[in-house]
Formats: C-alpha cells, sequence, structure tokens
C-alpha cells in the first residue's frame, strides 16, 4: 500500500462517491434498453461461436460496457481477468487524459483493481466508471 494511502482513505473517498451519485438523479441507464437486447444476442451468439481463442493478456473478455457495469458485476460476476484489464483500461484512459502516455506497470494495476474493488464494496449499484474515475481522482499517486 502507498504510504500516503490508508484504507480509511479510500473507504472515505468510496462513501463519498456514494454521496454524490445519490445526488445525482436517476440511472441513465435504466431507461436504456440496449444493455439487456446486447445481453440476449450475446448468448445467442456463444451458442453457435466459434471455438475460443486464447486471451490476450490485455483482451477483455466482458462483453457490457464499464458504463452499464455496477460494481456488483465487479466483485462478482467478472473473472479476475476481465477485472485486471477493466483497470488496465481504465487507467490508461483516465493517464492519458492527464497527458501520460504508454501502459501503467503491471502493479500500478494490481493496485488499482485493488483500489476500485475496495471501493465498490461500498455500493453495489454504483457504475464501475465512476469507481475508477473517483478513485484516481481521490488518489494522486496514480497521476502520470
Amino acid at each position: 500500500m502507498h504510504p500516503h494511502r490508508t484504507p480509511l482513505a479510500v473507504a472515505a473517498g468510496a462513501v463519498l462517491l456514494l454521496a454524490l451519485t445519490a445526488c445525482s438523479g436517476a440511472d441513465a441507464s435504466a431507461s436504456d434498453p440496449a444493455p439487456a437486447h446486447r445481453a440476449t444476442t450475446h448468448r445467442a451468439a456463444a451458442a453457435t461461436a466459434a471455438p475460443t481463442k486464447t486471451v490476450g493478456k490485455y483482451d477483455q473478455t466482458w462483453t457490457k460496457g464499464y458504463a452499464d457495469t455496477p460494481c456488483s458485476d465487479f466483485l462478482t460476476t467478472m473473472t479476475d481477468h476481465e477485472r485486471w484489464v477493466t483497470a488496465a483500461d481504465m487507467l490508461t484512459n483516465l493517464r492519458q487524459v492527464d497527458g501520460g502516455d504508454g501502459l501503467p506497470d503491471d502493479s500500478e494495476v494490481d493496485r488499482f483493481q485493488t483500489d476500485m474493488a475496495t471501493a465498490c464494496e461500498g455500493g453495489s449499484t454504483v457504475k464501475i466508471t465512476d469507481i475508477g474515475t473517483s478513485v484516481y481522482l481521490i488518489d494522486p499517486t496514480y497521476k502520470p
């Protein structure tokens, strides 16, 4: 764990995120029929899909969009590989916004994944994009 960050700080950030999310109004994805359609389409495609290929380190196999993925899925439904690639995707993109380039070290991705999971424990319906962004903004050690 980073010497300037404690589990209490991560938990406090998660509580802050939950408070802000609760104040933001209705869930925009609630009126979107696409996630249910995509899930049905994915199941049908999976039944007729070709044999699976080897999955690379950065290949995401999670088919739901991150903005549509709640913490409950991140914690219990995603595989460890899917969680790790999610953390790598989010951390890479957030760092690019701040002028970073290239991929973060695996140890940073591991730490980001752990911090996302800790923050997710506070609210199962919070979307992982909100969690990832909040963790990144709360902890300046993730910035490039």
